[in-house]
């Protein structure tokens, strides 16, 4: 049976008052390092953290090059992205190369997560995963395949990535399945085997994990999580998927690490993900934009005048494991 491990305690006057557990896996060249927790051969729904790997099938079958896509067309292909009016102005650009429009997206109509420029009525678009759906249906163009019904697991478009996400986790049994938040078919594997399908697409798709550390903010957003890795380490490539999920790759040493919070806490997970950083040693915290450091990654907690009343305190230690 799978046991969480204590990740992350918040204190108040210095008194527990909330503490976080999950999981914490790290490997090297597909081998399983050390871990935080114990998740065995658990299966975890990749949510958001699979739009890299389904990109790869479309990379696989030469959709990037057909389309002539700019790393930015890319990256935002892969991320959950907020919306913004540079997301949504690139997307409807890749539409066109399509003969597309937004009306094809089957993706639900949602509020973008930034609504910074204060729109009121929202299409397709405006939901997070439209950049998936929008290289769902390029690959789909590219080969000639039915666009109306992209999203059925029969599809060949849906079976090619199934088969994809396989092979990048090394995995040949089969995968228990469902349907994303955004209604695309998502699958589920050990922690393990996520780290290995991350370092198999660096290795096998590296304009993937290129573009989305050249372009970390149209892969995400403000107050994205894994922008900001990306934007604090010229070597990561992050992605993080709902349910408290965030791998995390080091493309300079091929190492790469899965967090798993299990109730899902983005406060929790954010700040794990940095002292995991900084514990391994993987960010230079004097090149790093202090604004950043101390808004988004902020250990404090505070009363709603801003007066701090306690902290959040990582309850594991790397140091034997550098």
């Amino acid at each position: 049976m799978n046991k969480p491990a204590l990740l992350l305690r918040q204190t108040r006057e210095n008194l527990v008052e909330t503490e976080f557990y999950g999981y914490i896996v790290f490997s090297d060249e597909n081998k399983q390092i050390f871990a935080y927790g114990d998740a065995g051969d658990y299966p975890f729904f990749h949510r958001s953290c699979a739009k890299p790997l389904q990109a790869a099938f479309a990379d696989e079958l030469g959709v990037f090059e057909y389309f002539e896509m700019t790393e930015e067309e890319i990256s935002v292909c892969c991320g959950s992205h907020t919306g913004e009016k540079l997301h949504i102005d690139i997307l409807k650009g890749l539409l066109e190369k399509g003969g597309l429009s937004e009306n094809d997206l089957k993706c639900p109509i949602i509020p973008p997560l930034n609504n910074f420029d204060g729109i009121t009525e929202f299409s397709p678009l405006h939901n997070n995963c439209s950049g998936k759906h929008t290289l769902m249906l390029l690959t789909c163009r590219k080969m000639g395949w039915k666009i109306e019904n992209y999203l059925d697991f029969e599809h060949p478009l849906q079976a090619g990535m199934y088969e994809k996400i396989k092979s990048l986790c090394e995995i040949t049994t089969e995968l228990p399945k469902t349907l994303d938040g955004c209604t695309a078919p998502n699958f589920a594997t050990p922690i393990l085997a996520l780290n290995r399908a991350f370092l198999n697409l660096h290795r096998f798709h590296p304009s993937i994990t290129s573009a989305m550390m050249a372009h970390p903010y149209i892969c995400g957003g403000k107050n994205r999580l894994d922008t900001h890795l990306m934007q604090i380490s010229p070597y990561i490539c992050a992605k993080v998927g709902a349910g408290g999920l965030c791998t995390v790759l080091n493309t300079k040493i091929s190492q790469v690490f899965t967090i798993k919070i299990i109730d899902a806490n983005m406060k929790a997970r954010t700040l794990i993900a940095l002292e995991i950083l900084r514990q391994k040693k993987w960010i230079d915290e004097s090149s790093i934009d202090k604004n950043l450091l101390n808004e988004f990654f902020d250990y404090g907690v505070y009363t709603e005048t801003g007066v701090r009343t306690g902290k959040y305190e990582p309850q594991f230690n790397f140091s034997a494991h550098i």
